[in-house]
């Protein structure tokens, strides 16, 4: 039973050594960078396999992982459930949640834009316009002002040239 990261990585390491395969091997199996086999198996564990190396380092070494319930934990998480945590709803939908807009919303929107008598077309128009001359105005501002930044300064005073014969 593996119950933390460094029994994991030990567990792996001890199928790769009874595979008999050398740790430059294993890189190269698993697609890993050469040498991140030393730096994760090595007595130090200089790096850690994030979840991709770490599938990765599985298959390399011929294992799989199956989860199963252990019960000792079970108790202990409903214990701090039932302490700590409010229970879930069954109507848990947030009730006015626009993070989505329904086809209906959609389709409202739209035919209020081409009544004519509210001149939507007109209005969505010059909106659009409005939008097309604010940002070409504040492109043309920033680009000044990058050509200003960008021009070399000239000294305040006129460099002579002094030559050696007078």
């Amino acid at each position: 039973m593996i119950k933390s990261y460094s029994e994991l990585i030990a567990g792996i390491n001890a199928q790769r050594e009874a595979l008999g395969v050398r740790m430059q091997d294993f890189d190269q199996l698993a697609g890993f960078a050469d040498g991140l086999s030393g730096k994760v198996f090595g007595p130090a564990m200089v790096k850690r396999l994030g979840s991709e190396k770490l599938f990765d380092a599985l298959r390399a070494a011929g294992l799989a992982i199956r989860l199963v319930e252990d019960p000792e934990q079970i108790e202990r998480m409903k214990r701090r459930i039932d302490e700590t945590c409010i229970p879930r709803q069954a109507m848990q939908a947030r009730p006015n949640n626009h993070a989505n807009i329904d086809s209906k919303t959609i389709e409202r929107v739209l035919s209020y834009l081409t009544q004519p008598k509210h001149g939507g077309i007109l209005r969505l128009k010059r909106a659009i316009a409005e939008y097309r001359s604010n940002a070409a105005r504040l492109g043309a501002i920033t680009t000044n002002r990058k050509r200003r930044c960008e021009r070399p300064s000239l000294p305040a005073t006129p460099i002579m040239r002094i030559s050696k014969y007078g």
